[in-house]
């Protein structure tokens, strides 16, 4: 992972002599410099596999902040939300998540420096596993109403930015009727855009489209849909990792018996007049 960063930076930025492991450099080392510190993984369930912690470190010389202000904006465009391939076939994006602390006036190096967190998301394939039905009707139902590329249950290799992931989070079986099971699940939606004004107005978009609607459509040709239940937000979770607009949807499904005897005749009194 660090070499796939590594290598993005050396060739998005020119302006960095090179890009190191923490323990190379020293007070010698040309500048401007890039340091990779990586963490560990962060184990999730959720559509991401895995999240860890990354800090890239700039170095300077000792002049003006202005550079690193430069280096900062470099580095935050070659890695936010993009996809970065490897040899190995793994795939992640980056997550730019603010600096680290204040900058640093190292006088001993004759050097300035400044910390900047970014969190990486794994990315999968695409692959040809079935999708749920109801994730294929709201992932319809959004791009309708969006127009932005919808993903099932994953992130995506070369995910496009603005787009929305959707997931069911739970199932809820409970019998409702002698012949009939109501089935609630739960979806979560997640919406990504670099500009946090534009995914709020998709969220609103969607959340406001699924309350006037009270259902949308499982299977048109056979007048199937899907009732809204609840609609829950939160516009300050992780939109790659946690999502922000969870919907409860619910129908009511036959329940199918086998070896059921047939019913050979009907008995009555009386007559049937037209």
């Amino acid at each position: 992972m660090r070499e796939g960063i590594r290598n993005k930076l050396l060739d998005s930025i020119p302006e960095l002599t090179d890009c190191y492991e923490p323990t190379v450099p020293d007070k010698s080392t040309p500048k401007p410099y890039a340091v990779i510190l990586q963490g560990s993984d962060d184990k999730q369930n959720n559509p991401t596999s895995y999240s860890r912690g990354i800090q890239i470190w700039l170095y300077d010389k000792r002049l003006t902040f202005n550079t690193l202000d430069f280096l900062m904006e470099k580095v935050i465009s070659a890695l936010d939300l993009q996809t970065i391939a490897e040899d190995t076939g793994e795939s992640y994006t980056c997550v730019f998540n603010g600096t680290v602390g204040d900058d640093v006036v190292d006088e001993e190096w004759d050097a300035i420096a400044r910390g900047l967190k970014f969190n990486v998301i794994a990315l999968h394939g695409d692959d040809e596993s079935p999708v749920d039905l109801w994730i294929e009707a709201v992932s319809s139902y959004i791009n309708g109403l969006t127009n932005l590329p919808v993903y099932p249950d994953y992130w995506r290799k070369n995910f496009a930015v603005p787009s929305v992931l959707c997931r069911i989070l739970k199932v809820e079986p409970a019998p409702a009727t002698f012949g009939a099971n109501k089935i609630l699940k739960t979806i979560r939606c997640h919406f990504v855009s670099r500009n946090k004004g534009e995914t709020n107005n998709y969220i609103s978009t969607v959340e406001n489209e699924l309350i006037q609607d009270t259902k949308i459509p499982l299977d048109i040709q056979y007048r199937r849909y899907l009732t809204i239940s609840s609609i829950r937000e939160d516009r300050e979770a992780d939109p790659l990792t946690v999502g922000q607009l969870s919907v409860d949807f619910f129908r009511l499904e036959s329940i199918k018996k086998n070896d059921v005897p047939v019913m050979n005749k009907i008995s009555g009194r009386g007559t049937i007049k037209e």
